[in-house]
């Protein structure tokens, strides 16, 4: 990738207990891979937070997911007590991953530092890569996450 023009921004976190999400989630210490059912279908849903709530679903094609309805059903899904952002997630090869975000508030957004961030994350937290550092195309943007535990997420967008 040529790399003409780097921006580099940092984020702690993430935030993934649930009261602080907040998720509303009793089973385990964590939302990782937890069913939110949507209309009798199960979707397997990873909260956290760079700042604001977000789920990470992982689907095998993101061009086929109807973002609008789906993207609204699970980040307003009552789970979600204040409202979530979702991030449909498809892992094309182990370093690089193809998004789409619904926003909380908006609907579909072709790209935000946080949805690339938390799309990142959670594939490295859910071993979707085996990679310290991914590539996250969403929308027209390219960026770069790395992530290591107690360190919080470096994500460089690529102009």
């Amino acid at each position: 990738m040529t790399r003409t023009n780097e921006t580099k921004m940092f984020f702690e976190g993430p935030v993934i207990a649930p009261v602080l999400v907040p998720v509303e989630h009793k089973a385990t210490p964590v939302c990782i891979n937890s069913p939110f059912l949507v209309d009798n279908a199960a979707y397997s849903v990873t909260a956290m937070s760079f700042g604001s709530p977000h789920g990470a679903v992982f689907v095998d094609d993101v061009d086929s997911v109807d973002v609008a309805s789906l993207g609204a059903a699970l980040g307003n899904h009552v789970l979600f007590p204040q409202g979530a952002s979702i991030v449909f997630i498809q892992a094309l090869d182990r370093h690089t991953l193809k998004a789409r975000l619904w926003q909380r508030g908006v609907g579909e957004t072709d790209y935000t530092p946080e949805g690339a961030c938390v799309a990142g994350t959670a594939a490295i937290l859910l071993l979707k890569t085996t990679e310290r550092t991914v590539r996250v195309r969403m929308g027209g943007t390219v960026s770069e996450v790395e992530w290591n535990w107690g360190k919080g997420a470096c994500l460089t967008l690529f102009q």
